[in-house]
């Protein structure tokens, strides 16, 4: 089991309210899975990623990563988790506008420590497999926003994480483009071993997952899939 949450609740307190954008969750995500999370705009999706990869912190109950509780380990213990365990894929893509594609990618592996030769023939592996071995010398500004997005999904993967949170990841794609980087996705999850979970609000993308969960009124309800 990858991730046991365990009476999860996130309540923001403003001096006119209460909000309560998770109740008491439990919920389990086992290791090789693929997720998706659905819920309205402003329902707390983004939040709740956020929760599982310990950027914040939920008002009560305990979220286990790997069996520990990753909201109290110390700081250190979770940067770790967080730089070698977890890959980031966002709606916007953070590349360095500076840098070239290969270098984008292979910083990742510099900056946790990775020998420099081994983080960039790594990072020249992935990007032949994201299709972008011809773009690994441009800088990055030159790159569609497609090409953008498969740069930022192999910087995600260059460390082998054992799970990639993706938050919106196709919301500034074209369709097709956007079917591309779900398709790449979900051969990363079946190649590597490695669990997915990502918000979507696209139902489409979500039935391309193994199991769906919807996010309303502060519950986390999984759908039966047919």
């Amino acid at each position: 089991m990858l991730y046991k949450l365990n009476a999860v609740s996130k309540i923001i307190r403003t001096p006119r309210e209460e909000i309560t954008i998770l109740d008491s969750v439990d919920f389990t995500i086992e290791s090789g899975q693929t997720l998706a999370v659905l819920g309205a705009s402003g329902s707390g999706k983004s939040t709740f990623l956020h929760i599982l990869a310990g950027l914040d912190n939920p008002s009560s109950g305990e979220v286990l990563f790997c069996g520990k509780n990753i909201h109290t380990l110390p700081e250190k213990e979770k940067n770790f988790i967080r730089n070698r365990q977890m890959g980031f894929v966002f709606q916007f893509h953070h590349l360095l506008p500076e840098f070239s594609t290969l270098e984008n990618v292979a910083m990742q592996g510099v900056i946790s420590g990775m020998p420099k030769a081994e983080a960039f023939k790594k990072a020249e592996e992935l990007l032949e497999m994201v299709g972008l071995r011809d773009r690994a010398g441009h800088l990055v500004t030159t790159l569609s926003g497609g090409e953008k997005q498969r740069a930022a999904i192999a910087r995600a993967v260059l460390l082998s994480p054992k799970v990639l949170l993706a938050d919106e990841p196709t919301g500034n794609l074209d369709p097709k483009t956007g079917e591309q980087i779900i398709g790449l996705l979900t051969r990363l999850n079946k190649e590597k071993n490695m669990t997915l979970v990502m918000v979507t609000h696209n139902i489409e993308i979500a039935n391309q997952m193994q199991r769906i969960a919807e996010l309303k009124s502060g519950a986390l309800h999984e759908q039966k899939l047919h």
